[in-house]
């Protein structure tokens, strides 16, 4: 996998160089557009390319002191990496832990996201739409029905006597003259 990488990264560096001319070249104008100002006091374009020298050639200088020290601690003296975290265990931990970056990414944004899902689904989805929606009566209705199980014993004295009970009923109702 270096190898393919290497060959596109080598490409790239140079065909950059080649083609910039061309992608930016006269037209300058058209290929930043708003991104940068480009006014008679705007001279940005041209100190880009005539920056300093050492600071066109300060990332090759950073790579290949990266290297260097690469080189040393895992080729040349393999416990400096080692005598090194224990001399700073602190900045050892931090840069072991990627700066805390994932930490502080799940504190921000992926606790605030599960607590906002959990509030939609077990206050919104949960407790409305299950619970007042089709699941809701659903249950209501199976609730009613075992009370009425209940009341449905198979004895005809029981039956007879609700009858009765509702006759009853009916005939007050008639009596007291609100059924008129």
């Amino acid at each position: 996998m270096l190898v393919p990488l290497a060959a596109l990264a080598l490409g790239a560096v140079f065909a950059g160089d080649v083609f910039r001319h061309w992608f930016i070249g006269g037209a300058s104008e058209g290929f930043w557009r708003n991104s940068l100002l480009l006014g008679p006091e705007n001279h940005i374009l041209e100190e880009m390319e005539t920056a300093p020298w050492l600071v066109s050639l300060s990332p090759t200088l950073m790579m290949i002191g990266g290297f260097a020290v690469a080189y040393y601690m895992y080729i040349v003296d393999r416990t400096a990496p080692k005598t090194l975290a224990d001399t700073f265990p602190d900045l050892y931990r931090f840069l072991l832990n990627k700066w805390y970056f994932d930490e502080l990414y799940d504190f921000l944004f992926v606790r605030p996201a599960f607590w906002i899902g959990r509030l939609f689904w077990k206050g919104g989805d949960g407790a409305v739409i299950d619970g007042l929606g089709p699941d809701g009566i659903s249950a209501r209705v199976l609730d009613v029905t075992r009370g009425a199980v209940r009341l449905q014993s198979g004895y005809v004295y029981q039956y007879a006597f609700a009858m009765l009970i509702g006759v009853a009923a009916l005939a007050t109702w008639y009596l007291f003259g609100w059924g008129r």
